[in-house]
């Protein structure tokens, strides 16, 4: 007996002259040092079946999308729009480990209805928008099926930001350029007439006098009525709202901020062209103020958002308790 216990006593000896076997399985019990998700192979081989089937009947809109960013400058941001979404998704990379994901049969059904608004879209409705909503539609339930809910408390947004990247309905783009059209027209007749130029508007027509008493008629095109900057700087207050920890109010406000700030930004970029015409530069005010405020303003506008940002968080301070 006395020879049993001495051999246990040896046994015990080690770990008791080397603690960090113990802290190191303390630790882990208290904060998984582990955070990766390792799938089984039967996930990754439904992963890779659902996904390359999702890519292959999205291929026709995703040529569609790429040709029409190319081709019509006031979607050639579409291209940065997956960017922003997978730089959103690395942003909440911490809070997406450590998410638990899981089966959920809503993502299914979810994807079952999409697919079926998409055929509906094509076909009888013809309407490729709609269309090319749902496929986000898809990709949102794709996710939601092989993740679970937990998961997509993270990464909904990221996906839904996809959207910014589509490009709206020419008629109902054209509904909502034109009072922009009307407005920035409006907006730089009243800033010019503060330094007693003469200018006046009829719509999105201007009738301008030069100094020189030259008399021109400008019209603000649907190129200048300041949609692409628009959606640009809409899609940065949601980004910048979804990546800064302020309560939900202060980042409604900056999302809505960014409208008219956007709007205000193009109102200065037709009144810079229109002085250009007054000074008696009209090449200047077609070549190059004409195509380079449109990038020029961004400077202006991402400062306006920044300052309000700023602002909203150092104005309003939530109280704690002492």
């Amino acid at each position: 007996m006395m020879q049993l216990q001495s051999k246990s006593n040896r046994s015990e000896q080690p770990s008791a002259k080397n603690p960090s076997s113990v802290e190191l399985a303390e630790l882990v019990q208290k904060e998984p040092i582990s955070i990766v998700w390792s799938p089984q192979r039967s996930t990754w081989i439904k992963i890779a079946i659902l996904s390359g089937l999702m890519l292959f009947l999205q291929m026709p809109h995703l040529r569609w999308l790429v040709k029409k960013w190319i081709s019509d400058p006031n979607w050639s941001h579409g291209f940065v729009i997956p960017l922003f979404s997978l730089y959103l998704l690395y942003s909440r990379r911490n809070a997406l480990f450590a998410a638990k994901p899981r089966i959920s049969v809503w993502g299914l059904v979810l994807m079952i209805l999409c697919l079926a608004g998409e055929i509906l879209g094509i076909f009888p409705v013809r309407n490729y928008w709609v269309s090319q909503l749902f496929m986000v539609g898809m990709i949102f339930g794709l996710v939601w099926y092989l993740a679970g809910g937990q998961v997509m408390r993270v990464v909904w947004l990221p996906i839904l930001f996809l959207i910014f990247a589509i490009p709206l309905p020419e008629l109902l783009y054209s509904r909502i350029a034109l009072p922009l059209q009307n407005f920035a027209a409006r907006g730089a007749v009243a800033m010019l007439q503060l330094f007693k130029v003469s200018i006046s508007s009829i719509a999105s027509s201007l009738h301008i006098i030069s100094r020189s008493g030259v008399e021109r008629n400008l019209t603000v095109a649907e190129a200048c009525s300041g949609m692409r900057l628009l959606m640009a700087f809409l899609a940065l207050g949601v980004a910048m709202a979804y990546l800064d920890y302020k309560p939900i109010w202060q980042r409604i406000i900056l999302v809505i901020a960014a409208i008219p700030i956007a709007i205000f930004c193009n109102v200065i970029r037709v009144a810079i062209t229109c002085w250009m015409y007054y000074i008696d530069e009209p090449e200047l005010g077609q070549d190059f103020m004409h195509h380079f405020t449109g990038v020029l303003m961004l400077i202006p506008a991402f400062a306006m958002l920044w300052v309000l940002a700023w602002i909203i968080q150092h104005i309003f301070v939530e109280e704690t308790e002492s």
